[in-house]
């Protein structure tokens, strides 16, 4: 899998904003500096997403699966976080997580920037 990263304030803010298509082996993979229940939002956001929360071993902690799109215009659009702090957030395209078989406590392995 082939993930970009946002590892700024201006990158993880944007995200996977106003795309209109993702290839099923690619993502946005979201570091921090800290654990935090770190909340995500599809507003502006074109394509259903899977988003996989991960703690500081890169353990799977949270699974949202085929979000949907947020046609609103106002700010009121579903949040979705964990219940633990994550240092880390991939955003995939929706289905992905299942076809990949990524559960709770699955161990993900990726380089750090």
């Amino acid at each position: 899998m082939q993930a970009e990263i946002a590892d700024t304030p201006q990158k993880r803010a944007a995200g996977l904003m106003y795309r209109d298509h993702l290839k099923k082996d690619h993502g946005m993979m979201f570091f921090f500096d800290q654990a935090q229940e770190w909340t995500f939002w599809m507003k502006n956001t074109l394509i259903p997403l899977d988003l996989i929360w991960m703690d500081e071993k890169k353990r799977v902690i949270h699974i949202e699966r085929n979000v949907p799109i947020c046609t609103r215009t106002d700010d009121s659009c579903p949040q979705y976080r964990p219940n633990d702090g994550a240092m880390y957030v991939l955003e995939i395209a929706a289905g992905t997580v299942d076809g990949l078989k990524i559960e709770k406590g699955t161990k993900l392995q990726f380089a750090n920037p």
